[in-house]
């Protein structure tokens, strides 16, 4: 049984990690230095038990914990599992709960969008295809007239953005974007719920056009006007979600 200490806080003894999970870290780190492919079968269970020399249902579990975390897919009746490419689903999970924890607020999550999204929209500029132009315009055709609709521009807007990362063809600027995403919906949401319906019809509108602008200064390729309309709509956003009071989006 822990103890606890004057501030009542209680700890459980230290042990060393489960069987399973020093499979897991074995298994794992194959992959991330990609001596182990996607496509790439693990031994069979059997190979595994005599490898690792524990039994069947300690590999299984590891097997189990390894599949729940996206790096393995187990077919039963197979010899062995298959290695997944990669997926950043968990990554994402993880950052998304980083920022709830750290409870980011307007001015922190300001100053990263004023570097980093400006950044991407240039590179969306030089890097874009028409395959992404396409899917930006069939977002922006869904987007016009949601003023109207607080929630379906809110969920486009973050598509949008989205967008504009995968067009940059920037991994990072991809990943970081999701995550982010939520918390700039929550921003919305916050300050729409405080507005008249005839401000929020304003805010939605001008939200519409500046994305439109941002839009044909990427068409054109034109780096100076997609920097200069991108910094333009990030400013907009900053007075926009500005609040009397501090702004809690928990």
């Amino acid at each position: 049984m822990s103890d606890k200490d004057e501030n009542g806080v209680q700890f459980q003894p230290a042990v060393t990690k489960r069987a399973s999970e020093i499979i897991v870290d074995q298994i794992r780190e194959r992959i991330l230095r990609q001596e182990l492919k996607p496509g790439d079968r693990l031994p069979s269970e059997r190979n595994m038990m005599e490898m690792f020399q524990r039994s069947r249902p300690t590999v299984r579990e590891a097997l189990r914990m390894l599949e729940r975390s996206g790096y393995i897919r187990t077919i039963a009746g197979s010899n062995g599992a298959v290695v997944l490419e990669p997926d950043n689903h968990n990554l994402q999970k993880s950052i998304q709960e980083a920022i709830q924890i750290r409870q980011i607020d307007l001015r922190e999550l300001s100053e990263y969008r004023s570097i980093n999204e400006v950044a991407t929209v240039v590179w969306a500029c030089q890097r874009r295809t028409e395959e992404d132009l396409a899917q930006l315009r069939d977002c922006l055709d869904r987007m016009a007239g949601t003023e109207l609709n607080p929630a379906a521009f809110i969920a486009l807007d973050s598509e949008f953005h989205s967008l504009i990362a995968a067009a940059s063809k920037n991994a990072v600027s991809l990943l970081m974007i999701r995550p982010l995403s939520n918390l700039i919906q929550n921003f919305i949401r916050a300050k729409l719920a405080t507005m008249t319906p005839e401000a929020q019809q304003d805010m939605l509108s001008r939200g519409i056009e500046i994305h439109e602008e941002i839009y044909r200064a990427i068409e054109q390729r034109d780096d100076h006007l997609a920097r200069e309309k991108m910094q333009k709509h990030l400013n907009e956003f900053e007075v926009d979600m500005r609040l009397e009071d501090t702004l809690s989006h928990s």
